[in-house]
């Protein structure tokens, strides 16, 4: 495992500091993300012009990765690592078009990130977009300390 990373800097305003313009080209999302609260976590996400959606949920201060592994939610449950860090990519099924992944980053500290693509056209792999995603912003995080 890498060292923990701290979410503290980011956490209050994920749209402007998760992903800068051009990490967000590379992804394919030229548009500003829209925040917004999900259980009593900042959340951003953005929509490109295939109406693909990203959404980054910044947890600060709860085990999210310990919780999904006691709820193991959803059917395929696969656990993975991102620049080091425990992850797990969640879905419904194989042919779904959607992907959670859920990423460790030190003590009480995650990132909860979903892609989803179009339903009339399968995305080869939706878990390695949502993980392409992840990588950028872990790989700025500053050390906890």
């Amino acid at each position: 495992m890498s060292v923990p990373r701290d979410v503290s800097e980011v956490a209050a305003a994920p749209c402007s500091t998760l992903l800068t313009s051009s990490e967000l080209e590379t992804l394919d999302f030229g548009r500003p993300g829209r925040q917004r609260i999900v259980l009593d976590s900042r959340e951003c996400s953005w929509t490109n012009e295939q109406d693909e959606q990203l959404a980054i949920t910044v947890i600060a201060d709860r085990d999210l990765l310990a919780d999904t592994y006691r709820t193991r939610l959803l059917p395929i449950f696969q656990p993975t690592t991102i620049e080091g860090m425990p992850a797990v990519r969640q879905r419904i099924r194989v042919d779904d078009n959607t992907c959670t992944v859920t990423t460790g980053l030190g003590p009480r500290q995650a990132l909860e990130t979903e892609w989803s693509g179009l339903t009339n056209r399968q995305t080869e792999d939706p878990c390695a977009k949502a993980e392409e995603a992840i990588a950028l912003v872990v790989r700025k995080l500053p050390p906890q300390g």
